[in-house]
């Protein structure tokens, strides 16, 4: 560049961006609105949002070819062969690109499409597609993986540590049409201890199971699992399988043969936790636990769930916690909406469940155990220290008991008083020696007592 180009703006523009890290492709909007005429050959704009690094390898320039038709194989693991010490970029253009495998990936290596639904690869083998093993913040965005072999697995991680998949979609072949041929399909496994998975804006459709997991502390958010046998499947047995979901979709058409569970966890596991979350279209939308083994903790705040036979089926947890969570049905035939093992989860505290089918959440359906906070009733709660109970109005009474229908049993008065409202009812009361009394009162207002023996009175 000579002195005098050296100071005109487009020259600045270009050393500023180039000290970015900006490559030349993205110099080239800059140069056409300087009125500098078309690109030299071989520098034709391909992407304005490929990578923010100018190393980035594009498949195409190593032979690949993307009409759906040719092996680009062999082009895709050149492409990946880097020397040196700079992570792989590798890029994806749009197409469909056929592969037999795909390259192997090292630490810190990014791969990159123009879009989930435009940059496309597709396998028909029955392995695994991309294995991960040991590997560190290995980075997918914006391209699509279609699978067709029955026995296929889009992606599987092993000991891996803070990878993500941003504008991923991972397609399976599974229909109802076609089942149980693709049963077996799977688009994500983590296991081994992966940690830190980050899965966002990113759709899971159309697989046996689409994310297989048997480890904790990896993360779903601003997704979408779409007609799959099994959406999430938590396996193991080993008290380690865990997960957050936070912003995601379950969805599936409304045959049976489709969809059978979106969640289920299989046996002893750690942690899950479900944020604002819908599902639909599913046999049983949310199974947890078998019998003998379930997760540590299981949670759901801000989610709606349908199912047709069973929204939420708790059959071994040892600290369930549900909070603003609606039931509705699937189709027309109301589900059963809350189905609470006793013995494997016979505590949990539920506030603020929503019947879409019923005046409320059957209450029949929580153990005794449970605190449930619902509209104007609390059930199983416990009180520690003095409790203190105030009149809202002075003609109110400060304490009612109701049998289950409603009517009045006994009452603390404003006065503070105590009514007992039956007469077969009064006061109950044990002497020194270990039996029963009942008080009671007769027409003429003469108190007398009868005796209930030494076991404690039932009513």
């Amino acid at each position: 560049m000579s002195e005098a180009e050296d100071g005109k703006p487009e020259a600045v523009r270009r050393r500023r961006l180039l000290a970015a890290g900006f490559g030349a492709a993205a110099l080239l909007p800059f140069a056409a609105a300087c009125g500098s005429g078309d690109p030299a050959p071989g520098n034709e704009f391909r992407s304005p949002n490929v990578t923010d690094q100018p190393s980035a390898r594009n498949v195409k320039d190593f032979g690949a070819v993307g009409d759906g038709s040719a092996d680009d194989t062999a082009a895709f693991a050149a492409a990946a062969a880097v020397d040196g010490d700079k992570p792989l970029v590798l890029y994806i253009p749009a197409g469909n690109y056929l592969l037999r495998s795909f390259p192997a990936l090292d630490d810190f290596a990014t791969v990159l499409g123009d879009g989930a639904d435009v940059t496309t690869v597709y396998y028909d083998g029955d392995d695994t597609l991309i294995w991960l093993q040991r590997k560190q913040r290995v980075r997918f965005s914006r391209l699509g993986f279609y699978l067709t072999g029955g026995r296929a697995t889009a992606m599987r991680l092993s000991e891996c540590f803070r990878c993500s998949l941003d504008a991923v979609v991972l397609r399976g072949n599974h229909l109802a049409e076609n089942a149980p041929r693709y049963h077996e399909q799977r688009g994500l496994v983590l296991d081994r201890n992966t940690g830190g998975t980050a899965v966002l804006n990113s759709d899971i459709n159309n697989f046996g199971f689409g994310i297989v997991t048997s480890c904790i502390q990896n993360y779903v958010t601003t997704s979408k699992l779409t007609n799959n046998r099994v959406s999430v499947l938590g396996t193991g047995d080993d008290h380690n399988a865990g997960l957050a979901l936070t912003n995601v979709e379950f969805v599936s058409d409304s045959d049976p043969r489709t969809t059978d569970r979106h969640i289920s966890i299989d046996g002893a596991a750690n942690d899950w936790w479900l944020t604002n979350v819908w599902f639909e279209g599913a046999q049983t939308a949310i199974s947890v636990g078998v019998p003998g083994g379930g997760p540590a903790q299981f949670g759901m705040v801000n989610c709606k769930v349908a199912a047709r036979e069973v929204c939420l089926d708790l059959v071994y947890c040892r600290q369930p916690y549900l909070a603003n969570v609606q039931f509705d049905p699937d189709l027309n035939s109301p589900p059963i909406e809350v189905r609470i093992d006793a013995g494997g989860t016979p505590e949990g505290t539920a506030i603020n469940l929503i019947s879409g089918s019923h005046e409320d959440v059957d209450p029949r359906a929580f153990p005794d155990g449970w605190h449930v906070i619902g509209r104007g009733r609390i059930h199983g709660a416990r009180f520690a220290g003095t409790m203190e109970v105030q009149a809202g109005r002075t003609e109110t009474d400060i304490i009612q008991a109701q049998d289950r229908d409603g009517g009045i049993v006994s009452a603390v008065l404003p006065s503070g008083a105590y009514l007992s409202e039956r007469s077969e009812g009064g006061i109950v009361l044990r002497d020194s020696a270990g039996t029963y009394w009942r008080l009671s009162v007769d027409t003429d207002g003469s108190v007398k007592t009868s005796s209930l023996g030494k076991q404690r009175p039932r009513s």
